[in-house]
């Protein structure tokens, strides 16, 4: 009969870390920005599991200090299970902040400063590398990108195999944009096409917490209209219509808003349970084969998160095969089914 796949409306932050061992990247952006969708046992075994060494400089900080805010929050969120620390002490999170100085415009410098990091026996326990942007990636040619970045990162993959190397896009250049939205892209179709671990900062930058695009914005959230018109601050205005300590909490994030490394925090912890294995979505069934003569029935259930009821769902099948499959999301996602008369049959 085929294989039959239960499918939702598909996202990126839904591959797992054994998908990405098999080609798959795993992309974590404002759709990851949630923290309570992820089961506190994966909370728990990121901070058993990692060692994290973070490399930045004051853009990079957001993420940290939006971290450290997370902590105290009373908004329902937060708390001490969200500790972190240079060292993992009381079975918070072992997280090195700046633990090799500069950012990723520093070339080659990065690249060394990494090496040198990685082969020092005190590091040996390390298994996460990141690395934020200052404001470069506006000002890089698309050469510069791969001279100066994806194939350095590439090759320490590489030579580094024990280690999860963590892609990330620049921060928003209002008056840069035109660049800033030709290299960032470049970062993510280099990940997606290879299989990569990326933190979208620019995607997380580019949303409110209630998912509104501002499409035409900049790092510290000021956005504008097509034309060119300043419309306000995207975090600002979404922070004076929500409670403070209970929606959000107050952070000094350098160049931005506190909702900003509100987001970026809660991505953050997203990024580390993925890391340490946490698939996002379950799909389980009683039986793996029913008898064409018999006939039979089989039990499914998807265990899709709290976030997630209410959707609609679809369950499919096709006859001829999971390849080549249907390419969706414009060509980065394959659907493994092949139209055929039989997925006709199902969807009329």
């Amino acid at each position: 009969m085929g294989v039959s796949r239960l499918i939702s409306a598909l996202t990126l932050c839904l591959s797992s870390i054994p998908a990405l061992a098999a080609g798959e990247a795993v992309i974590v952006d404002h759709r990851c920005a949630d923290v309570t969708q992820i089961p506190p046992q994966w909370i728990e075994a990121a901070k058993r599991e990692l060692h994290i060494a973070y490399g930045h400089t004051s853009h990079g900080s957001q993420i940290t200090t939006g971290m450290t805010g997370l902590v105290g929050f009373t908004g329902g969120v937060g708390g001490p299970q969200f500790a972190w620390n240079d060292g993992g002490t009381g079975g918070a999170l072992d997280l090195h902040d700046y633990a090799m100085s500069g950012d990723l415009g520093y070339y080659p410098l990065w690249v060394d400063k990494t090496r040198a990091y990685l082969d020092n026996p005190a590091n040996s326990d390390v298994n996460v590398i990141i690395w934020a942007w200052c404001g470069q990636v506006s000002d890089y040619t698309a050469q510069n990108m791969i001279d100066r970045y994806l194939a350095p990162m590439s090759q320490l993959e590489v030579d580094y195999p024990h280690v999860m190397f963590v892609y990330m896009t620049g921060h928003l250049e209002y008056g840069k944009m035109a660049n800033t939205n030709a290299r960032n892209p470049q970062i993510r179709d280099h990940c997606l096409a290879n299989g990569k671990i990326l933190y979208d900062y620019a995607d997380i930058e580019s949303y409110d917490a209630d998912g509104t695009h501002f499409e035409y914005a900049d790092d510290d959230c000021r956005y504008w209209d097509a034309a060119g018109h300043a419309l306000g601050n995207w975090a600002t205005q979404w922070q004076d219509s929500h409670v403070l300590g209970a929606d959000w909490f107050d952070c000094a994030a350098a160049h931005t808003q506190p909702l900003n490394a509100n987001q970026k925090a809660y991505a953050a912890w997203w990024l580390w349970a993925r890391l340490a294995g946490w698939q996002e979505t379950s799909l389980g069934a009683d039986a793996s084969r029913i008898s064409a003569a018999t006939g039979g029935s089989v039990l499914l259930q998807l265990d899709a998160g709290p976030a997630r009821a209410g959707r609609t769902y679809y369950l499919l099948g096709s006859a001829s095969g999971t390849s080549p499959g249907m390419p969706l999301r414009g060509g980065l996602v394959t659907l493994p089914l092949n139209r055929d008369w039989y997925m006709n049959r199902i969807l009329s």
